[in-house]
């Protein structure tokens, strides 16, 4: 059950999910250093509730979710997948949405619902507004490691969410500039191998004869397809391409 300082939940939908020891340490800063053992569980719940928003929004894509983790930095969703980059830019976000909706049901439950009756249901309030409404704005802070870096680029990765299965994904490289330059590198190429629109090959007469057969004109319009495709074929091949 115990790893390298990490302690096995278990599993779900394949994904291992895991807590490591410094969550401990992440929730005495966040609770304002003091040891409280109902934000300490809900602490957990909201990092691992951030980071099974990200895996959502992976595996809604068709990705694989290999690792949840809680830590004292936040937390981690380590999935592996031929992602393009408006899927990258939606996948950071699952996590602040996750937390968006938690959010909206507490500040529902304080509007519509009953006061909190004791001291342990007003820390779980003050986690799922306060201490939520603030890791949302750092995990949107548009620095890497952080979900920001990614998620705003997703308003310039709508408009070329149409370039589909190119290889860009945390698996291709690490090294964002990389997936960025490969990719304008893609869109350029596939701008200049646009493919032709077939020709249309028009017979205006029966083409089937009462024998059955092919009649000179319509046989004559097949031949000459054949040859054009045989010479482009033979084109290309010389070529290279």
């Amino acid at each position: 059950m115990f790893g390298s300082g990490y302690l096995n939940l278990g599993r779900w939908r394949g994904a291992v999910i895991r807590l490591h020891w410094s969550i401990l340490l992440g929730a005495v800063v966040f609770g304002g250093f003091r040891f409280d053992p109902v934000f300490l569980a809900g602490y957990v719940g909201l990092v691992l509730l951030h980071e099974i928003g990200h895996a959502l929004v992976v595996w809604r894509y068709g990705h694989s979710v290999t690792i949840i983790e809680a830590t004292g930095f936040g937390g981690t969703c380590h999935w592996s997948g031929n992602a393009t980059p408006f899927e990258e830019s939606a996948i950071a976000w699952g996590g602040v949405l996750a937390q968006a909706a938690l959010l909206a049901g507490a500040y529902a439950w304080v509007a519509w619902g009953s006061p909190p009756a004791s001291a342990a249901e007003w820390t779980l309030i003050q986690l799922a507004t306060s201490t939520n409404l603030w890791l949302i704005a750092v995990n949107l802070m548009p620095v890497p490691p952080l979900d920001g870096a990614k998620a705003w680029q997703i308003f310039a990765n709508w408009r070329s969410r149409g370039n589909a299965g190119v290889p860009f994904g945390s698996w291709k490289d690490p090294s964002s500039m990389s997936q960025r330059a490969w990719f304008e590198g893609a869109k350029r190429a596939s701008k200049r191998r646009r493919p032709r629109p077939p020709e249309r090959i028009e017979v205006y007469a029966d083409p089937v004869d009462p024998e059955g057969e092919l009649n000179p004109d319509a046989k004559r319009a097949i031949d000459d397809m054949l040859a054009k495709v045989r010479a482009e074929a033979s084109v290309k091949k010389d070529d290279g391409s």
